[in-house]
């Protein structure tokens, strides 16, 4: 898991998984402690827009050309976000 935080408003989101589309969405998994389902997930998607919502995994599933859990090996923050690690600049 690593925390990211918004550069205005300090929202501070818990990742826990990465995965990048054939089109190049990418969705930052979140920790989500109520939910049992292992087909959904609570993510932060990067598309046409960026937004917060519930993803059906096996919809995606096909589509998807990378995905990690291993957030510190050049997973590079959601836009306008930096990760609550890396040193402010």
């Amino acid at each position: 898991m690593r925390r990211m935080i918004h550069e205005d408003n300090g929202t501070v989101l818990k990742v826990i998984k990465h995965i990048m589309l054939r089109n190049f969405w990418e969705y930052y998994i979140l920790a989500d402690e109520e939910d049992n389902n292992k087909n959904l997930a609570f993510a932060l998607v990067m598309g046409d827009y960026t937004e917060l919502g519930s993803v059906y995994l096996p919809e995606i599933e096909p589509y998807v050309i990378s995905q990690t859990t291993q957030l510190a090996e050049g997973v590079a923050p959601a836009e306008g976000y930096r990760w609550a690690d890396d040193p402010v600049t």
